[in-house]
């Protein structure tokens, strides 16, 4: 079966509601979601609860990303971790990314077609947790990144990401795990991009997998790769990056 088939094959069963198993074709891996609960201990300003077992693809060997609004409940806080959870599948064991790419839009629901700013982090500068090991059906680790300077979040902004894989278009497919379906938290659902899987830049995510869901992903004040203490306000970061 080609893999264009067997994504086929696998949005044809989400639009059935068929759950029993994880499926795992290059687009996507589940949806048997099960509710993770993250770790608060540290300054965590912000979470939205991971659906272990829904994933979607979001690597570089595809081209394709997540996004999603932030809440404006959120707009004067100050942000310098990006907790991310990372997951694989269709492959018997994990392979270590590159590394992750986190990009803040200037706009939600959807977000702009270019971010504002974006910020690269290795994989070996992540602080990583293992969330589950079901291989071949899935691995999720969680994954924090210090973002390079502390971010001030403004009303009407949007968070996306991606991860950098260096292997191709094989498995194991990589991807970022989404909330619990119907989920939903700010001004929409998640949006997804991923042409070569059908769902062209800034997809509803419903549109393309008929389950609505956000991404999955923490903010946390502090961050320990930060070597200016004075948070950035949006307007500075857009004027900085132009």
């Amino acid at each position: 079966m080609s893999s264009t088939t067997l994504v086929a094959v696998v949005m044809t069963s989400l639009a059935m509601a068929v759950c029993a198993a994880a499926q795992a074709g290059p687009a996507m891996s589940g949806p048997d979601a099960q509710a993770y609960t993250p770790d608060t201990t540290r300054d965590v300003l912000y979470c939205q609860t991971p659906a272990v077992g829904f994933s979607v693809n979001a690597s570089t060997a595809f081209d394709s990303e997540v996004a999603d609004d932030l809440p404006d409940s959120l707009a004067g806080e100050s942000v310098g971790e990006v907790t991310l959870y990372v997951t694989q599948w269709a492959h018997a064991d994990w392979v270590d990314p590159v590394g992750v790419i986190i990009s803040f839009y200037d706009g939600a629901c959807p977000p702009p077609m270019v971010a504002t700013v974006s910020c690269t982090v290795d994989w070996g500068e992540l602080a990583t947790e293992l969330v589950d090991w079901s291989p071949p059906t899935r691995i999720v680790y969680s994954a924090i990144a210090a973002l390079p300077f502390p971010v001030t979040i403004d009303a009407g902004m949007s968070i996306g990401a991606q991860v950098i894989t260096d292997w191709g278009q094989f498995p194991p497919y990589t991807g970022l795990t989404m909330s619990m379906p119907a989920d939903i938290n700010g001004c929409g659902e998640a949006y997804w991009d991923d042409e070569e899987h059908g769902a062209a830049r800034w997809t509803p995510l419903s549109d393309a997998t008929a389950i609505a869901a956000d991404l999955a992903f923490c903010l946390a004040e502090e961050s320990t790769g930060v070597q200016q203490t004075t948070p950035v306000s949006w307007g500075r970061l857009k004027n900085l990056f132009r």
